[in-house]
């Protein structure tokens, strides 16, 4: 019984073929990477860590009004083809739907959606609070036939237990900050993924990679029951599937 309690460090061959669904490397549009550089020497960092496949999914959010649609895309297009000449990373296009004031233009300007004009669209809240309108606009997406993935449900700090059940129960997805079960977002937000990942409650996961020093600094401090390990890669199966 006591060695349920091990944990372990992942193989260095843990993340050979993967697909990283979510991530800030798309260069100067929000607080992700801000050069171009700098981008690639981040998709690098993946490709040696084994990742065949990397969603950018930038902020679409009050905060970046320029964000939209057709700029996104643009600018994508651009940085996809500079990236060829010094990775063979797959890259693909999705956002990062905050649910706030600016959502709805962005729902009548038509999603970028994880699964390259599929239905999965990737949406957060607030850290601090669930702002009133959030259950409509959830409802709104699943309503025109779409799926909502919640970023990283471990890192709100309002959300309980109840939250959780709730948007699980209305058929909500899941995606977990890797860098979570590390304590790279504090104590609460590590101690709510170990627990989450335990009972199987996401259903994908990624790096949401700002900075290389985090995922350089926290990736080696990643320490996982067996059960874990086996999650996470049901986790990684998921995202792969995206493409299928």
């Amino acid at each position: 019984m006591m060695f349920s309690f091990l944990k372990h460090v992942l193989s260095s061959d843990f993340f050979q073929g993967a697909c990283d669904t979510h991530c800030h490397i798309l260069p100067g549009v929000d607080d992700g990477f801000q050069t171009s550089d700098l981008a690639i020497e981040a998709l690098q960092l993946l490709e040696r860590q084994g990742v065949r496949k990397t969603i950018l999914t930038p902020h679409f959010m009050k905060e970046y009004p320029d964000n939209v649609k057709s700029s996104i895309v643009e600018k994508f297009n651009i940085f996809q083809a500079k990236a060829a000449k010094s990775t063979q990373i797959e890259l693909h296009l999705a956002a990062e739907h905050m649910l706030d004031a600016c959502f709805p233009e962005h729902f009548k300007n038509g999603f970028l959606t994880l699964d390259n004009g599929g239905v999965h669209v990737l949406c957060e809240t607030s850290y601090l609070m669930c702002e009133p309108n959030v259950s409509q606009m959830l409802y709104d997406i699943m309503l025109a036939g779409y799926q909502p993935v919640i970023a990283h449900p471990e890192r709100y700090q309002y959300a309980s237990k109840e939250h959780y059940r709730r948007w699980k129960e209305k058929g909500y997805l899941f995606q977990m900050n890797i860098l979570s079960l590390a304590g790279a977002y504090g104590q609460p937000a590590k101690l709510k993924s170990h627990e989450m990942l335990c009972k199987g409650m996401y259903d994908f996961v990624g790096s949401d990679m700002h900075r290389i020093d985090n995922f350089r600094k926290f990736i080696p401090k990643l320490r996982l029951s067996t059960k874990e390990i086996e999650q996470l890669h049901r986790l990684l199966e998921n995202n792969t599937a995206l493409f299928k």
